[in-house]
C-alpha cells in the first residue's frame, strides 16, 4: 500500500507539473515518493536487471548514456533513461516512475542511467545493476569530493562479484577498480593525431598512481591524465590486451574505427571518443548487433552542447564549455583552442559556487591545468572574468608567462560586459571564451 501510494501520488505531481507548464520535474516527484516509501525503487516490478546499465564516474557521464539511449532505443528497444542528468536517487525513482504503470510495473525493455559516483552505492541497493561502466576518475568538485580517492572509496563499495563492469583502461583510477568485479570489460582509445606529451617542469600536473600514489609516467596523453601509463615505482601498468579498442581516429572527416569496423563520430575532439567506445562496449554486451550500432552512430546528434559559436561586437566568439570545478575539463578546453593557431583574444571565466564549503572561489583548481599551449599557439589579448576570482586566475596565467601587458581582468561575465569590452578592441581577431555558464544565459 506505501509503495502504490508513492507511486500515485508521483504521477500526480508530474501531471499537474506538466499542466502548469513547469515540466514534470526530473527529481521532485522521486524525492516524495521514497519520502512516502523509502524502498520505492527496490518494489518497482518488472525490472531486468541484467538489461540495466549505470555509467558513473568523472567526465562524461551525460554523454555516454545519450549515445547508449540513442544506440538502444535506434535499435528498437524501449528504454529508461535520465537524460536530462538527475543522477541521484530522486532523479532515478523519477526516471522510472514515469515509464512505468499505475499497478507498479517498469513497461520499457532496458534501464540506463547516468548515477552520481558518490551515490551508486544507494542507488545499487535498490536497484541492482548488473552493468557499471565508469568513465574515469579524475579531480572534480574540491567542495564535495576532496580527492579522487574519496570517489574511489565510494565506487569500490557499490562494486562486487555481481558486477559486469566497464573499465576505462587508459585511465589508471578507474582501471584499478577492476579486480573489484565479477567481470571486467576494458575499453581504450590508440594515439592518434591529438595526442600529446607535457614538459616535465614546475608548472606540469602529474597523477599519482592509485596502488602506491607515487608519480605515473606516461607515453602520452590522449587526454589529460588517459593514455598509456604505468608506475614506475610499483609496476602498476594497463593491459595491452582490451577488449573494445578505438583505432583509425580521423577527426576531420570525423570516423574511427573498434574492433575493425568503422563508425561515425559526431565531434572532432578525443574527449568524447571514450564516451564512444563505452557507449559501444555497453550496446554490444546488451545484444544489440554491430551494423546497428554502426547505423544508428550515423545519426546521433548530442544534445548537450558544448562548443558554440556566436557573434558579438563584430567578432566571432566560440564558447567552449567546461566544467570549472574540473581541472580536466578545463586543459581539454585549452587544448582546443589551442589547436588555433591564429593570434586571438582569449576569455575564461569562473563563477563563485559559494553553496557549498569552501566555497569555490578558495577551492578551485588554478594549477592543475597546463594553459601554456594556449600562449604558443598566439594570444593577442587574454581575459579572465569573476567578481572574486578574476585576479586569482589573472595571476595563475601570469606565473606561466602570459604577458601583463595584453591581461583584461573583468569584474563580471555578463553580456553587457563583454560587449562593451570586445567593441574596445580592433581588428577582427577570433575570440574563444571558456567558462561553464556561458555570458548570454546569465
Amino acid at each position: 500500500m506505501r509503495f502504490h501510494l508513492a507511486l500515485w501520488t508521483a504521477k500526480f505531481i508530474t501531471a499537474v507539473s506538466r499542466l502548469l507548464g513547469r515540466g514534470g520535474g526530473t527529481y521532485f516527484p522521486g524525492k516524495i515518493a521514497l519520502k512516502i516509501d523509502p524502498k520505492f525503487v527496490a518494489h518497482i516490478k518488472g525490472i531486468d536487471t541484467a538489461k540495466t546499465v549505470f555509467i558513473t564516474g568523472t567526465n562524461g557521464k551525460s554523454t555516454t548514456v545519450n549515445l547508449i539511449h540513442h544506440i538502444l532505443t535506434s535499435s528498437g528497444l524501449k528504454v529508461s533513461c535520465n537524460l536530462k542528468g538527475a543522477n541521484m536517487l530522486t532523479g532515478v525513482a523519477t526516471t522510472l516512475m514515469q515509464d512505468m504503470s499505475f499497478f507498479g510495473r517498469l513497461k520499457t525493455d532496458a534501464i540506463v542511467l547516468e548515477t552520481d559516483e558518490r551515490y551508486i552505492r544507494l542507488i545499487r541497493e535498490q536497484l541492482p545493476a548488473k552493468y557499471i561502466g565508469i568513465v574515469n576518475v579524475q579531480k572534480d568538485q574540491a567542495q564535495r569530493n576532496g580527492e579522487p580517492s574519496y570517489i574511489m572509496d565510494k565506487l569500490s563499495a557499490a562494486i562486487g562479484k555481481d558486477v559486469t563492469l566497464f573499465v576505462n583502461r587508459d585511465e589508471p583510477n578507474s582501471f584499478s577498480l577492476k579486480s573489484l568485479a565479477g567481470r571486467a570489460i576494458s575499453y581504450g582509445v590508440a594515439e592518434n593525431s591529438l595526442s600529446y606529451q607535457k614538459a616535465d617542469d614546475f608548472f606540469t600536473v602529474g597523477s599519482p598512481c592509485p596502488c602506491c600514489h607515487n608519480p605515473l609516467s606516461f607515453g602520452c596523453y590522449n587526454i589529460e591524465n588517459i593514455g598509456p601509463f604505468h608506475c614506475p615505482s610499483c609496476g602498476f601498468a594497463r593491459n595491452e590486451q582490451v577488449d573494445y579498442y578505438a583505432d583509425e581516429a580521423d577527426f576531420e572527416g570525423k570516423t574511427f574505427s573498434v574492433n575493425g569496423r568503422k563508425y561515425a563520430f559526431n565531434f572532432n575532439t578525443p574527449y568524447f571518443l571514450y564516451c564512444y567506445v563505452l557507449a559501444i562496449a555497453a550496446a554490444t554486451e546488451l545484444g544489440v548487433p554491430e551494423k546497428k550500432i554502426a547505423a544508428a552512430l550515423k545519426k546521433f546528434e548530442n544534445i548537450r552542447g558544448r562548443l558554440e559559436t556566436r557573434e558579438i561586437a563584430g567578432k566571432t566568439l566560440h564558447y567552449i564549455k567546461m566544467k570549472q570545478e574540473n581541472s580536466e575539463t578545463t586543459q581539454s578546453s585549452l587544448n582546443l583552442v589551442a589547436k588555433d593557431n591564429r593570434n586571438k583574444i582569449f576569455m575564461i571565466g569562473y563563477d563563485e559556487c559559494l553553496d557549498l564549503y569552501p566555497p569555490l572561489v578558495i577551492s578551485f583548481y588554478p594549477f592543475d591545468y597546463d594553459p601554456r599551449g594556449v600562449l604558443d599557439s598566439g594570444v593577442e589579448k587574454w581575459i579572465t572574468m569573476s567578481p572574486a576570482m578574476g585576479r586569482a586566475a589573472a595571476l595563475r596565467f601570469l606565473y606561466d608567462g602570459f604577458p601583463e601587458d595584453k591581461m583584461i581582468v573583468l569584474p563580471d561575465s555578463k553580456e553587457d560586459t563583454i560587449r562593451k569590452t570586445l567593441e574596445k578592441l580592433p581588428g577582427d581577431a577570433p575570440v574563444y571564451l571558456v567558462e561553464e555558464i556561458p555570458y548570454y544565459k546569465k
